[in-house]
């Protein structure tokens, strides 16, 4: 600019002093901390954390719950129905292994048939379709399989057998587990 060298060591010294006294001012009023609260980043790291955790992390909020076998006759299943809050009833053959699932929601056609109730066994109500996860699978998999077919409950199996029941783990427990894991995130971001 001034066609000569003699005033870049004065330059330099006057950008740096100026650097250094702005910092704490910015002229960017919406600028966030860190690519972490950074609205246009959220998707990029929505994935990345996902798939970082797994549902053996997660072991804690897997439930037992109560098997149901089967050969239980409905009106067997009827009473114990109206003593539990369970919502998802994993029928398992004599040597307890999984073989079908069911919801509280696809027995309501059987309810109120009191002429078949007798007549129909668990087995013939679960789905031998039953969408499984193991300890070994990320956060992102387990949510793409909780909106497959819009349930709200999996069951955990072994990764070597898909036959041996865990736990059940609740959608709302996993989103409830994510959304800890990224305010967490974000407060070491902020310290």
């Amino acid at each position: 600019m001034t066609n000569s060298y003699h005033l870049l060591l004065p330059s330099l010294l006057v950008c740096s002093l100026s650097y250094m006294a702005a910092q704490k001012w910015t002229i960017y009023k919406k600028q966030v901390k860190g690519k972490i609260d950074s609205p246009a980043h959220v998707g990029e790291f929505f994935v990345d954390i996902m798939q970082t955790i797994k549902v053996k992390d997660l072991m804690h909020l897997v439930k037992k719950v109560e098997l149901i076998p089967q050969d239980m006759t409905f009106l067997d299943f009827k009473k114990y129905f109206s003593k539990t809050k369970q919502h998802y009833f994993p029928v398992t053959d004599q040597d307890e292994r999984l073989v079908g699932i069911f919801s509280s929601t696809d027995i309501r056609g059987i309810l109120f048939s009191m002429d078949i109730e007798s007549l129909v066994v668990m087995k013939d109500v679960g789905t031998s379709d039953i969408i499984i996860t193991t300890q070994s699978d990320d956060l992102n998999t387990v949510l793409q399989k909780f909106t497959t077919k819009n349930i709200d409950s999996l069951p955990v199996v072994k990764d070597d057998d898909h036959q041996i029941l865990i736990g059940m783990l609740n959608r709302r427990e996993v989103i409830s587990f994510y959304n800890q894991q990224i305010q967490e995130m974000k407060n070491k971001v902020k310290e």
